[in-house]
């Protein structure tokens, strides 16, 4: 299982709503925008998180693999456009959060287990620029599940709900007491 960042803007309603996640392939200019490749990384089962006005305001699980599609805001294409502005689409399930996190109120949490480069915040706690899909390492997005969940900072990253709910799972159970210490990285965390 894989974390995500997804910079919702203007898309977030619509998204959140039709259950999908939707990004164009290339910039207006043509080129390549590996944010935008990002969604082609994505497997059922990986955790995304639906930022949008300074917030974390919904946390989407992704239900299938992505498939090339016109966005689906948009309606139905014309004939003649049938394949004008096809993208990449992924159907999410979303779950609007009902206290938005906002990562600036938390950067003393979360800054330092966020990775040098291709960081989905800045230092301020902002989303970054032009990020469309950005993939999270596995300690500072547990942390934001953590967060979002209203947990105290001194529970960070014990789960905080029933995974079964959620239908996925940690891959290492809760530490037993109060205030646990935070677990030593493993290889796959430190990406």
């Amino acid at each position: 299982m894989r974390y995500w960042w997804a910079n919702q803007m203007s898309a977030y309603d619509a998204e959140v709503a039709g259950g999908y996640l939707w990004s164009r392939k290339r910039r207006s200019d043509g080129s390549r925008n590996p944010f935008y490749d990002s969604l082609t990384l994505t497997q059922p089962g990986d955790i995304i998180f639906g930022y949008h006005r300074t917030a974390i305001r919904a946390v989407g699980f992704v239900l299938e693999p992505v498939a090339e599609a016109p966005c689906p805001a948009a309606g139905p294409p014309p004939a003649a456009e049938a394949d004008a502005e096809l993208g990449w689409l992924l159907h999410v399930s979303w779950l609007e959060l009902q206290r938005p996190l906002v990562p600036a109120e938390h950067m003393e949490i979360l800054a330092p287990l966020l990775p040098p480069y291709n960081s989905p915040l800045t230092e301020k706690g902002r989303g970054i620029q032009g990020g469309r899909l950005v993939e999270v390492p596995t300690r500072p997005a547990r942390a934001l599940l953590e967060l979002a969940g209203g947990r105290s900072p001194a529970q960070l990253l014990c789960p905080s709900w029933k995974a079964q709910q959620m239908r996925f799972t940690f891959s290492e159970p809760a530490p037993a007491g109060s205030a646990p210490a935070l677990p030593s990285p493993t290889p796959d965390e430190d990406s």
